[in-house]
């Protein structure tokens, strides 16, 4: 059986749905919004390997758009493979303003997000 969501909360809704019950999203609206925001909203998805995606597809598609809700997942995350992602994201965003947020990961309170952080800007530095 399939679970459909509301791509706004993320509730579980009916699969022919047309306003979430949770929130009040008119889901037929969903399919008129660009790529690039669908893959933003996706960012908060229940499921992990659907997160980790539209991270990844965010970072190939460079998107300086998302870089305000990357962050967000880095700063307030507690998955390290997600947070591992986004850093891969930031690389290839390569703006300026991603590699402010990859410097400010140096100072993370996870070491595992420090040290891979440091580890991507001084591969970096090499370039």
């Amino acid at each position: 059986m399939i679970t459909y969501f509301c791509p706004n909360c993320w509730a579980e809704i009916e699969h022919d749905a047309v306003r979430c019950q949770s929130c009040g999203y008119n889901t037929t609206e969903y399919s008129q919004l660009p790529y690039e925001e669908k893959l933003i909203l996706a960012l908060n998805h229940p499921v992990r390997a659907d997160r980790l995606l539209a991270i990844r597809l965010l970072g190939n598609l460079r998107s300086s758009v998302s870089l305000p809700h990357l962050k967000l997942v880095l700063d307030e995350g507690d998955d390290f493979y997600l947070m591992r992602e986004v850093m891969i994201a930031l690389t290839k965003i390569g703006s300026p303003e991603s590699r402010e947020i990859l410097s400010d990961a140096t100072k993370h309170d996870s070491t595992l997000v420090r040290e891979f952080a440091a580890r991507l800007m001084s591969r970096r530095g090499q370039e």
